[in-house]
């Protein structure tokens, strides 16, 4: 079949969300396009483990490699180290059906192109790129065929222009508001933002990590409003840039993306315990907290106390308001700390909470796509034993100095320490 001589409208304005508004599909994009130009394909030394040949496209990798293991521990109880050719391309299939829904308000629109092609520029490919509609209802019909389409090359980029079209561009514009990036990969390095991200992982292409929504400055800004199979932890937390909320730290699943300045990697485990429950009354009262202590300093102004309570349905009559002001500032700092606010309202909650994890001790895997952040350039996946300890002086006993990957974690599971195999890399 031979390549349209005109781009379909609909890709056009895919093209220049993805890339941004100075790239479109009559000029070429350049080395970030070529980072993206890769199929689907698996590792030669880890069956169920997906190879990143370039840094670029770990924003759609790193997810499918997400669902892979979801549908290969969790939905069919294969061990890793048995699975099949079979086994594992069903895997994939389950996984990228899986994102479509995601994205998905009844349909889905299909990318893919209409001949193979062994190389291609920016200009070409988005002239062979060829579009189809389908209800949700036909996805397990056709998935098998699109996955192997997806698998050659410039596969993975048909399947991220899916992933927009299937949202829709309108859409997407609308989830990033006035403050998130207008492009969802970097133009400079390739890689996908947190819109993307967040777009695969929740169906919402917000920038922002936290739960619900949050007023700053006089905007409302948009986070993660459900709980998600897959979780996501981030360096950026660590050094304090950014706080993740519980729903992303708190997934279905013991599987968590891990986000180092410029690339994605993945940590899961076989225990479902650590996957706590959102809807806790600590969780709950900490989400109502946390929208009004942006910056995450771990206090409010007591002028934000009613707004707190209101939030909560609690009682936020002015009396009251003006007695728990006192009880919770008795010093008249102008500032209420969120371990006495936790204490008043939700009393022990500070010392129960995550108690199913702690002094736990559990196997943990790590997995990271590119070739050379790999031992020996084997893409395959690296064992830890993990342990979450109950007091912080048990960490300084076993701890030495914290690896980036630890330090990540350590915003979740502020006492863990892990000893691996051989140690992973989050870059």
């Amino acid at each position: 079949m031979e390549s349209q001589t005109t781009v379909l409208p609909q890709v056009a304005a895919a093209c220049e969300l993805i890339w941004g508004g100075a790239h479109s599909t009559e000029n070429e994009i350049g080395n970030i396009f070529e980072q993206w130009s890769q199929g689907f394909t698996f590792s030669d030394d880890c069956k169920s483990a997906l190879v990143q040949e370039k840094g670029g496209p770990c924003a759609v990798i790193v997810p499918a490699q997400a669902y892979i293991i979801k549908h290969v521990l969790f939905d069919s109880e294969i061990q890793l180290a048995d699975i099949t050719d079979e086994q594992r391309q069903k895997a994939l299939e389950q996984s990228l059906q899986s994102i479509l829904l995601n994205v998905s308000a009844g349909t889905v629109h299909i990318a893919k192109l209409s001949q193979q092609l062994e190389s291609a520029s920016s200009v070409e490919f988005h002239k062979h790129l060829t579009l189809e509609t389908f209800n949700t209802s036909e996805i397990e019909n056709h998935i098998s065929s699109w996955t192997e389409s997806w698998c050659a090359n410039f596969g993975v980029m048909s399947f991220l222009y899916s992933i927009v079209l299937t949202r829709g561009v309108e859409n997407i514009v609308s989830d990033i508001g006035i403050m998130g990036d207008p492009s969802l990969v970097d133009n400079t390095f390739g890689h996908g933002n947190q819109s993307l991200l967040n777009l695969i992982l929740t169906g919402a292409a917000t920038p922002n990590v936290f739960d619900y929504s949050r007023s700053i400055d006089g905007m409302d800004l948009v986070g993660v409003t459900k709980k998600n199979d897959i979780g996501f932890l981030t360096l950026l937390e660590a050094l304090r840039y950014c706080k993740v909320g519980d729903f992303l730290k708190c997934p279905e699943y013991p599987i968590w993306i891990i986000g180092s300045e410029s690339h994605l990697s993945l940590l899961f485990s076989n225990e479902r315990s650590l996957c706590v429950s959102e809807d806790s009354p600590f969780k709950v009262a900490r989400a109502a907290f946390d929208t009004f202590d942006c910056e995450g300093n771990g206090f409010i102004p007591v002028t934000d106390l009613p707004n707190v309570l209101e939030k909560l349905d609690m009682v936020s009559e002015e009396d009251y308001v003006e007695f728990m002001k006192e009880r919770l500032d008795p010093d008249s700092t102008g500032i209420i700390l969120f371990p006495a606010f936790i204490e008043e309202f939700v009393p022990g909650a500070w010392d129960k909470q995550d108690q199913s994890v702690q002094n736990k001790q559990f196997v943990v895997h790590h997995y990271n796509g590119l070739r050379q952040s790999n031992c020996d350039r084997k893409v395959d996946y690296r064992l830890g034993a993990a342990a979450i300890y109950m007091e912080y002086n048990q960490v300084m006993e076993a701890s030495t100095a914290p690896t980036p990957l630890l330090r990540v974690l350590r915003t979740k599971w502020p006492t863990i320490e892990i000893d691996w195999q051989s140690q992973p890399s989050i870059s």
